[in-house]
């Protein structure tokens, strides 16, 4: 078969996973409610995934990629060509990283105005609440929390820890200093959306969040951050 057909098939599989989980649960999906929804004969569904939860472990590695990709993309912009595209992983190393604090509060607006618009969303955070629901599951937990904040916090832990170790930041754990960042974007509306009660920003409510949660991370941890 040919890549493209089997990469359509297979991607056709994902999008009734993701679908059949947001709608009954991930404890309560099975695979014959999945091959229903992607119009596929089960036999084919086993095919290309044996469980419900190889197929939840394609769809939550999927996003992760993607994510990756843009959230590199913002930290390391600054200081580079429009045309800039994002690195792999492996490729980090190789950045230039920001000279002046200037070009790191820049990146980190440019980095919380994309969270919170990615991922305060009403089907993003369905799908965070799905998952607190099935993560009675520590082995689905564990898998969602890995792809998932843990992989945000990992990229400001990398952008960090060069800012820390040039004096910039006050001298600091990059881990704690990521988690605070993240801590801060979260936290004025973290709650209010997992209750389903503010599930959509506007620009506006976006822009002030980030621009509140910078000044605070910038005064905590560069040095002399003017007045």
């Amino acid at each position: 078969m040919p890549r493209s057909k089997t990469e359509n098939i297979r991607n056709a599989f994902l999008t009734a996973a993701r679908d059949v989980f947001l709608e009954v649960g991930f404890a309560n999906a099975t695979m014959d409610a999945i091959a229903a929804s992607s119009g596929s004969a089960k036999s084919t569904l086993y095919r290309y995934f044996d469980s419900k939860e190889s197929l939840f472990s394609a769809l939550i590695t999927k996003a992760s990629q993607e994510h990756d990709g843009e959230i590199i993309n913002f930290l390391y912009r600054s200081g580079h060509d429009p045309q800039f595209s994002a690195p792999s992983g492996n490729a980090i190393d190789s950045l230039n990283f920001p000279d002046h604090e200037e070009d790191c509060q820049y990146a980190l607006i440019k980095f919380g105005q994309y969270i919170l618009t990615s991922f305060h969303t009403p089907q993003s955070l369905a799908v965070r609440r799905m998952m607190i629901a099935a993560s009675t599951n520590p082995d689905v937990g564990r898998l969602f929390y890995q792809q998932g904040s843990a992989r945000v916090v990992y990229h400001l832990e990398q952008y960090f820890n060069p800012l820390i170790e040039k004096g910039y930041f006050h001298s600091s754990d990059p881990h704690v200093a990521a988690c605070h960042y993240f801590g801060l974007l979260e936290s004025e509306i973290n709650e209010a959306g997992l209750y389903n009660v503010t599930v959509q920003l506007s620009e506006r409510q976006i822009s002030d969040i980030v621009s509140r949660a910078v000044e605070v991370f910038m005064r905590a941890y560069v040095h002399k951050f003017p007045e």
